[in-house]
C-alpha cells in the first residue's frame, strides 16, 4: 500500500485501581501490651476516634516509684532550705565563714535541681500514661488491622491502618515506552466500570522516576477532580489519555517486523521489484492499526502481508501487476 500522512492523536490506555491520597499506619508513642480493640477493618472513624488501648499495669507502677522519687526530692530540698537559714543567721553574726555558706547554697541548688529533674521523669511517666490510647487524627475508614488484643508492641509499630476519605487518586502502572507520553499530558479521563459509564477527570499528581524492579514498569498516581460520590476505594478503573494531533501515518500492524530489539518495515522498490528495510519509530496502537511517527515519507509503497517471510532485496510482485 501506498503511505500517506493523516493528522491522528495518540490514545493512551491503562488499568487503575482507586486509591485513598492519604493512608495512616497508627502505631502506640509507647510499648505495651493491647488489652482492646475498638475497631474493626471497613469501619468508618471520626477525627478523635479512639482505635486501640493498652494495658496500663506496666505504667502504673512507674508512676508510683516516679511519685515517690519527687517526694524524696523535695524533702531534701526543704532540709536543704532549712539549713541554708540557719547558716546565713550565722554568718550574719561571723560564726561561719563565707565559704561554708556557699556551699550550703550551692547544695541547696542541686537539692532544687534534683527535684526539677524528678519532677519531669514523672511528666514523661504520665505521658506514657496517656499515651496508651490511640487515637484517629482524621476521618477515614480502617483499611488493615495489623496487630490484635493481647498482643505486645513496640513504640510506633503499626497497629492500625486507616485511609482518609477527603481525597482519592487512581494508581496506575506505565510502561517504559510510554513514559514520556504520559509526562506530556495534561488533562486524563478515568471511567470505573462498577459505575457504569460515568466518567471522571483526573491530572497528574504524581510519577515515579524509578521503575519496579519486578514489572519494570513506572508508578503513577492521578488525582480525581471533581464530584467523587459513589467511588469507593478498591474499585477498578479505566484511565485514557489523549495525545495532540501530529502529521503521522496510520498503518495495519502487519507492515511491521522487528530483529535486535528494533522495528522496521519493507518499503518496496518499484524499479527493481525489490524490497528494503526500513526502521521506523511507533507511537500508540489504534486497533489493528499502529501510528508510524518516523521513518516514512509521503508516497512510498510498503508491504502489508508476508513480511517476516522477506530478505534484503529480495525480488517481489506487486499485488496490481497480477490483477
Amino acid at each position: 500500500m501506498l503511505v500517506a500522512e493523516s493528522n491522528v492523536e495518540a490514545i493512551l490506555t491503562l488499568p487503575g485501581e482507586i486509591r485513598p491520597r492519604v493512608e495512616t499506619r497508627y502505631g502506640f508513642r509507647v510499648g505495651g501490651k493491647i488489652s482492646k480493640r475498638l475497631v474493626s477493618v471497613g469501619d468508618r472513624v471520626a477525627a478523635g476516634k479512639l482505635l486501640a488501648r493498652l494495658d496500663p499495669q506496666d505504667v502504673e507502677p512507674a508512676i508510683a516509684a516516679q511519685t515517690a522519687q519527687v517526694q524524696a526530692a523535695a524533702t531534701e530540698l526543704a532540709l536543704a532550705r532549712a539549713e541554708l537559714g540557719r547558716q546565713k543567721e550565722l554568718r550574719a553574726q561571723n560564726f561561719i565563714s563565707a565559704a561554708q555558706l556557699d556551699r550550703q547554697q550551692a547544695a541547696t541548688d542541686a537539692a532544687a535541681a534534683r527535684l526539677r529533674a524528678a519532677q519531669a521523669q514523672l511528666d514523661a511517666v504520665r505521658n506514657s500514661a496517656r499515651f496508651q490510647e490511640l487515637f484517629a487524627d482524621a476521618d477515614g475508614v480502617v483499611t488493615a488491622v495489623e496487630a490484635e488484643a493481647g498482643q505486645v508492641v513496640g513504640a510506633g509499630q503499626p497497629v492500625i491502618r486507616v485511609a482518609q476519605t477527603g481525597e482519592k487518586e487512581v494508581l496506575l502502572s506505565v510502561p517504559e515506552a510510554q513514559l514520556g507520553f504520559a509526562r506530556s499530558v495534561r488533562q486524563w479521563s478515568v471511567e470505573i466500570p462498577a459505575l457504569g459509564e460515568r466518567k471522571l477527570d483526573a491530572r497528574l499528581r504524581e510519577l515515579s522516576p524509578l521503575a519496579d524492579p519486578a514489572s519494570r514498569t513506572y508508578p503513577m498516581r492521578l488525582a480525581l477532580l471533581g464530584v467523587t460520590q459513589g467511588v469507593e476505594l478498591g474499585m477498578t478503573a479505566v484511565v485514557r489519555a489523549r495525545s495532540e494531533k501530529a502529521a503521522a501515518f496510520v498503518l495495519p500492524l502487519s507492515v511491521l517486523w522487528s530483529r535486535d530489539g528494533r522495528t522496521y518495515v519493507w518499503i518496496v522498490d518499484e524499479k527493481q521489484s525489490s524490497v528494503h528495510a526500513r526502521e521506523v519509530r511507533t507511537e500508540g496502537l489504534f486497533d489493528d492499526k499502529v501510528r508510524i511517527v518516523e521513518g516514512l515519507q509521503h508516497g512510498m509503497r510498503v508491504v502489508t502481508a508476508g513480511a517476516s517471510l522477506l530478505i534484503e532485496n529480495q525480488r517481489v510482485r506487486l499485488l496490481e501487476a497480477t490483477q
